[in-house]
């Protein structure tokens, strides 16, 4: 082979070369943007804008294309609960007819099929701005983002005495122990979990027709009971036979949050007259 013909078979070889690692950059590259389109949806999924037409209470809203979202993190007032047109008109005020940026979560949706979400307005924080207000209270389990925020605008609220922290006159009933890990599995040891409320006045206590509930708002009803001076009562989760010292809720499912909750008592004109959290 002469001198000119190896210097030819060498360009072509460089020439082969170059075009191969112009085809592997090109295939990294069109790699690269399939990566990011298919990024998109996630991305908008994880932040949407929408509208919202109404409210349906301090912690729910209804999107412009019919959709139902569940503030994350929060529960508010129940309809006929003290605070719930309060808690609702305060939603309303905030969000009705505004557009809204939301971030759901995961799970994405609740039992009921509404869209559990984060909602900001700008840089409004909804969640955070209803629990600033005492329009609603923490529900646990939260997920870590947001967390602390929401768990000091709570407190600021319970400080205040805000909304549903407002307490009746101030009576000597405490949550002498809140027993929410009952031992083993808890399905199968109601009785194991309980709370004991105390009465430290130094007189008797009427409780009849008062109500203890959770941060989702399952409740007891006190039946006719008076709570004695200096005496304590433990309320069992679990079927039984009520007594002076021991009353039953009756509930075939675990009712306390082992990973933490908040016991709420009511008295008979629905005045709150503790909050024991946990």
């Amino acid at each position: 082979m002469g001198i000119g013909q190896g210097e030819a078979s060498k360009e072509r070889l460089f020439e082969t070369k170059g075009g191969l690692n112009k085809m592997a950059n090109l295939a990294k590259y069109s790699a690269f943007i399939l990566v990011l389109l298919c990024a998109v949806p996630i991305l908008a999924a994880q932040a949407e804008t929408v509208s919202i037409i109404r409210v349906i209470d301090g912690d729910t809203c209804i999107l412009e294309n019919g959709e139902r979202v569940r503030y994350y993190g929060i529960n508010a007032p129940e309809k006929g609960d003290p605070q719930f047109n309060e808690a609702t008109q305060a939603n309303n005020k905030l969000v009705a007819g505004k557009k809204v940026r939301l971030e759901p979560q995961n799970p994405s949706r609740d039992k009921e099929d509404r869209l559990l979400a984060y909602v900001f307005i700008d840089e409004i924080f909804i969640n955070e701005e209803l629990l600033r207000l005492g329009c609603a209270h923490i529900q646990r389990p939260l997920a870590a983002k947001y967390r602390d925020r929401l768990l000091r605008a709570q407190q600021a609220a319970r400080e205040e005495g805000l909304g549903i922290w407002a307490k009746a006159a101030e009576q000597s009933i405490v949550i002498a122990e809140a027993h929410a890990d009952a031992e083993g599995n808890d399905w199968d040891n109601l009785c194991d979990e309980y709370i004991v409320i105390e009465n430290r006045e130094d007189i008797s206590i009427d409780l009849t027709g008062w109500i203890v509930y959770d941060e989702v708002h399952r409740r007891y009803l006190f039946p006719n009971f008076i709570l004695k001076a200096k005496e304590a009562v433990t309320l069992r989760t679990c079927l039984g036979k009520n007594s002076q010292s021991e009353l039953f809720w009756g509930s075939r499912s675990p009712i306390w949050n082992n990973e933490g909750d908040t016991v709420f008592i009511r008295d008979s004109r629905g005045q709150l007259v503790l909050s024991y959290i946990y």
